[in-house]
């Protein structure tokens, strides 16, 4: 791989154990202002958020300018968000469900941006034999940051002190952001024409409307979001009151998830060279169905932690396998704009699923909320199967 290439998966790395730190601490300050689901289920909302409201902006943008410039401005100013949330924390000894809500909008938004600048460097990076193996040794190392090191850690810390996850989050943002300032200098968008964010917003969502493969790979992205964003919101309240786990149980669900993550995106790469894309993707969802019915009827750690190692294979393969579509099928003066497109239509229904969930599960029980994950993930396959199954 160049040296470039290993510069921004260090950067990555970095960035994302910090990320995995946040990931469990921030549910665990929003449960320890209040017990309301629906008040918990706002403050990963809105997490969701900025990509229906800003991520199509953040594809213009990222299409626009220098993506290296771009990705390391953005770290920058997400270290100095995280670190000021830090400073109030330890001054006032902890966070009202607002201003977590607030930290989670901000953060959201600049990911809008580094997200689709970073889908848009890679190919500028990498030739496109090497996409599959470059993407997913991304995804793995974040994986394994994200999911399996920082969240543990990020329970286990928050029992010394809540600020110590936050503190080493802001840390990290510096160090990626400067790995990513000494990457080779990237080429900007060959268009000459003055900027009109409308017309080249409205350029990537004709690209995805008319790509018969982007718009089903799509269409079933919305379904299993939609269902991902109700289990991450009440993930917390699912390990609490039908586990009966604490904070570091709960991390430690994280964790499983992460497993079969990283699983997943090992070998995806093989399964690509191996096997069609409509046996790779149609697996997926398959088992994301099962995992969310499974999910519904157990109430014993060990059983819901091997069916989240399950859930996070699946869906890793998924990711993997429709980003590098993306990647090879796109002009890259397009990929931003068109991943933002296709980003921004599932995390706006990732965002209703949150917000839903936490209604739901208020008004009903979290069971009733995983089978109605279920049911809309198998509601997804039997609309599109049939698209999904014609592509190779």
């Amino acid at each position: 791989m160049p040296r470039d290439y290993i510069r921004l998966w260090a950067a990555s790395t970095i960035s994302a154990l910090g990320d995995g730190l946040r990931i469990a601490a921030i549910p665990l300050l929003a449960a320890s202002a209040t017990s309301d689901p629906f008040a918990i289920s706002i403050v990963s909302a809105a997490g969701f958020l900025p990509w229906p409201v800003f991520g199509l902006l953040g594809g213009a943008i990222s299409d626009r300018f220098e993506r290296r410039r771009v990705m390391w401005m953005v770290n920058a100013a997400r270290a100095i968000i995280v670190g000021v949330s830090t400073v109030i924390l330890l001054a006032e000894g902890s966070l009202p469900i607002a201003l977590l809500a607030l930290v989670a909008f901000v953060l959201g938004t600049a990911e809008t941006v580094y997200d689709n600048a970073a889908i848009g460097l890679l190919p500028q990076l990498l030739s496109p034999d090497l996409l599959p193996a470059g993407n997913s040794r991304l995804f793995t190392s974040q994986l394994s940051a994200t999911q399996l090191i920082g969240p543990p850690l990020g329970g286990l810390l928050f029992v010394f002190g809540p600020s110590v996850p936050l503190t080493l989050d802001a840390i990290s943002f510096v160090i990626s952001a400067t790995l990513i300032a000494f990457l080779s200098p990237t080429s900007r968008s060959p268009r000459q024409s003055p900027m009109n964010l409308r017309r080249d917003i409205g350029e990537g969502i004709a690209w995805l409307w008319k790509s018969a493969t982007l718009r089903t790979m799509a269409v079933l992205t919305v379904a299993l979001s939609t269902a991902s964003g109700a289990l991450l919101a009440m993930l917390v309240v699912y390990a609490h009151h039908q586990l009966h786990t604490n904070s570091i149980g709960y991390g430690l669900l994280l964790g499983a998830f992460a497993v079969g993550s990283i699983a997943g995106a090992l070998c995806t790469p093989k399964l690509m060279r191996t096997r069609p894309l409509r046996e790779v993707l149609t697996g997926s969802v398959v088992a994301a169905i099962g995992v969310f019915a499974g999910l519904a009827t157990t109430s014993t750690p060990a059983v819901a932690a091997g069916l989240l190692v399950l859930l996070g294979a699946a869906v890793s393969t998924w990711n993997v396998a429709s980003v590098t579509t993306r990647q090879r099928i796109v002009p890259n003066h397009l990929l931003g704009r068109v991943s933002s497109a296709y980003r921004a239509s599932a995390l706006t229904f990732t965002t209703i699923g949150a917000l839903t969930a936490g209604i739901l599960t208020g008004t009903t029980s979290i069971t009733t909320t995983l089978w109605a994950c279920a049911g809309l993930g198998l509601v997804g396959l039997l609309a599109r199967g049939r698209d999904l199954w014609q592509l190779h």
